[in-house]
């Protein structure tokens, strides 16, 4: 299939729209609004923002795969996500109230305000390497849906995501990546809504379909909830959409809406899983949005669907991008550099970073085309740090502590990689291993403090 001028006209009419976004961010504005937007996102954009980010290509690949797999009772990673917002508000409104205090950027400030240097600057490695890891997926996934379905070939469609997102995130910073992901998300929800009218209006099998559990299974079920509660803590795009609120009744309602849309346009994805499902059968599952999405959207719509996957990779991929160049200048640069770091200084770093972490990851996503281990490999060096972080809000914890947990549950993951042992199940028992150590070496430390 190759792409009609029509449609390549929407793609292109979409991207300048990001660009002018990011621009129009630029304009005027203070070196806050560039690091965290002033600190002053409404309801509406705290949403959006959060939701659209949630929703990337890596996501859509992976949920799609899971739905073709095994149907309706999939959407239970989305029931775990909405639940996680949920459970996440009274710990989002106090790290609000100590963010403002502190001028916190990263998810790491928290620990270096809780525990010590060395917490914070080893929590801030292991949130690197998911968030790059993370970025490769967002690369590798958006694009190949893209070329799958446009005819257009991987390098052309990673070349032209990668490429807008670093004009409009260099020129706006963190004011562009929330009014991008505010008229991205509007596209997208726009879209899916036009999906479920189109294949609910001329196929009444899918209604019975969509409310069909037998391949149910209870244990993954529990485990795609308790995945979705926990990922919050180590999300540092939430973190970063907490501090950037504007007061309580934001981040309160705010999580409370996004719990709400996430399920919805979880049911949309599934729809188009679905689809995959019922009409295409012996598939990679892998492909299942892409050839869901052909069953569903005549040749004349394909615009849209190109349209809503572009929002998809971008929105959350620039996000991705810019909790890890504001990462790198605020955790690394400025505890390590001699000189005092103000806002300027911090904007014109976290500027570097983004055209220097788009490169990057565009490089090795053009090399390295695989998601699925990385994906493992990420989720398991990532929920180390959860326990320690779920602790600090109700314990005073021993700085060893906490980082005996991080190398605990890192060191497991290596280990699990050397013997070829890393698969999901394993993989996200490192929150057990990291939960074990921080445990008995906050007891030992106790105990030595009393002696």
């Amino acid at each position: 299939m190759k792409i009609s001028f029509f449609n390549a006209s929407m793609l292109a009419v979409y991207a300048l729209i990001c660009i002018g976004i990011g621009i129009w961010s630029s304009r005027g504005k203070k070196d806050d609004d560039y690091l965290i937007a002033s600190r002053n996102i409404r309801i509406f954009g705290f949403i959006s923002t959060v939701v659209a980010s949630y929703i990337g290509g890596a996501a859509i690949v992976a949920y799609s795969a899971y739905v073709y797999k095994f149907g309706i009772s999939a959407i239970a990673v989305f029931l775990g996500t909405a639940l996680g917002f949920l459970f996440f508000i009274p710990y989002a409104l106090k790290l609000r109230k100590i963010s403002t205090e502190r001028k916190f950027l990263t998810l790491s400030d928290w620990f270096f305000y809780k525990y010590d240097k060395k917490t914070g600057i080893l929590s801030a490695v292991i949130l690197l390497v998911v968030y790059f890891g993370m970025l490769l997926n967002q690369f590798i996934a958006g694009s190949s849906i893209l070329a799958h379905i446009s005819g257009m070939k991987y390098d052309t469609a990673l070349l032209i995501s990668s490429s807008i997102i670093v004009i409009y995130l260099f020129a706006g910073g963190f004011k562009s990546v929330v009014k991008t992901d505010i008229f991205q998300y509007i596209i997208m929800f726009v879209l899916f809504f036009l999906l479920a009218y189109v294949i609910l209006k001329g196929e009444s099998h899918f209604t019975s379909e969509l409310l069909d559990f037998s391949d149910m299974s209870i244990s993954m079920t529990i485990a795609f909830i308790a995945f979705g509660i926990l990922i919050i803590f180590q999300s540092a795009e939430y973190w970063q959409r907490v501090y950037a609120a504007r007061d309580d009744k934001v981040v309160k309602r705010g999580f409370i809406g996004s719990a709400v849309l996430v399920l919805i346009t979880g049911l949309a994805i599934t729809i188009v899983g679905l689809s995959a499902h019922y009409h295409v059968p012996g598939i990679a599952p892998r492909n299942a949005f892409a050839e869901g999405l052909k069953v569903l959207v005549p040749a004349k719509f394909l615009g849209l669907s190109l349209v809503l996957l572009f929002a998809a990779i971008m929105s959350s991929a620039d996000t991705i991008i810019f909790v890890l160049a504001s990462s790198m200048a605020k955790d690394y640069i400025s505890h390590f550099s001699k000189k005092e770091m103000n806002d300027h200084n911090l904007k014109m770093q976290t500027k570097i970073f983004v055209v220097l972490f788009s490169l990057i990851g565009f490089l090795l996503a053009f090399f390295f085309r695989n998601i699925i281990q990385v994906i493992v490999f990420i989720t398991g060096v990532g929920f180390t740090i959860i326990p320690a972080a779920i602790a600090s809000f109700h314990f005073k914890i021993s700085e060893k502590a906490a980082m005996a947990s991080f190398i605990s549950g890192v060191g497991y993951i290596i280990i699990l990689m050397v013997f070829d042992l890393l698969i999901p199940e394993l993989s996200i028992a490192s929150i057990v291993v990291a939960t074990l150590f921080l445990i008995t070496f906050q007891l030992y430390y106790k105990r030595k403090a009393i002696a």
